[in-house]
């Protein structure tokens, strides 16, 4: 059932919130979070959000877990918001698994670890998200957490920059660039590059404005 799509006011959805429903419930939340045929409320989002993750509502969660993070609606609380977006990633919400691993990659709520950055980011990457594959990819080509593998980075960017990911379509550009996990290929390479930049990866856009320099010196 998806309540972002119901024809209904916030008041007929408070109605069928009040059996119980979980998925109503969140509804509630998302209606007033986007101003849905009622004035946008963040404050009786996040007291809707939170009835509902309250009855394991993962993708309810994860907008709560946002509003801590970013003070919307709710006193900024990073530990709360790692809290929330913990509860969301272990019921199997694959964009709560990407931001766990943004969150111990980053130091978010948390003290700052790689290895389980990976763990989350692989099981996103399990269900198919290509942003966690691009950040996999970055481990195996630093070595870190995980041992360096070059032809395994060079997979997990092919994937994620047929999916139009720029980071990845850099990378990729990157080990075309210097046959790193693949066979060296300047055509390749330029192609990827010029693909980043097209999706507004910065550095793709200046390695592009500066030719003759090292791309190196611009990193």
């Amino acid at each position: 059932m998806n309540v972002k799509n119901l024809n209904l006011s916030v008041e007929e959805l408070k109605i069928l919130a009040e059996n119980g429903q979980r998925d109503f419930i969140y509804g509630v939340g998302y209606y007033y979070e986007n101003g849905i045929r009622t004035s946008v409320d963040l404050a009786q989002a996040a007291v809707w959000y939170e009835k509902a993750a309250k009855k394991g509502q993962a993708e309810a969660a994860m907008h709560l877990a946002l509003m801590y993070y970013q003070g919307k609606g709710v006193e900024k609380d990073e530990r709360k918001g790692l809290r929330y977006m913990e509860q969301a990633a272990k019921d199997g919400n694959v964009n709560a698994q990407f931001n766990m691993g943004r969150c111990y990659e980053e130091g978010l709520g948390t003290k700052p670890d790689p290895s389980k950055a990976f763990d989350w980011y692989k099981k996103a990457g399990a269900q198919g998200d290509f942003r966690a594959m691009c950040c996999m990819g970055v481990s195996y080509l630093s070595g870190q957490p995980v041992p360096y593998d070059p032809v395994k980075a060079f997979q997990l960017f092919e994937k994620a920059a047929n999916a139009n990911i720029p980071a990845a379509q850099y990378n990729l550009s990157v080990l075309y660039r210097y046959g790193e996990g693949v066979e060296k290929d300047e055509e390749k390479s330029d192609f990827w590059r010029m693909k980043a930049a097209q999706n507004g990866f910065k550095l793709a856009i200046k390695e592009l404005e500066n030719p003759d320099k090292d791309p190196e010196e611009l990193a």
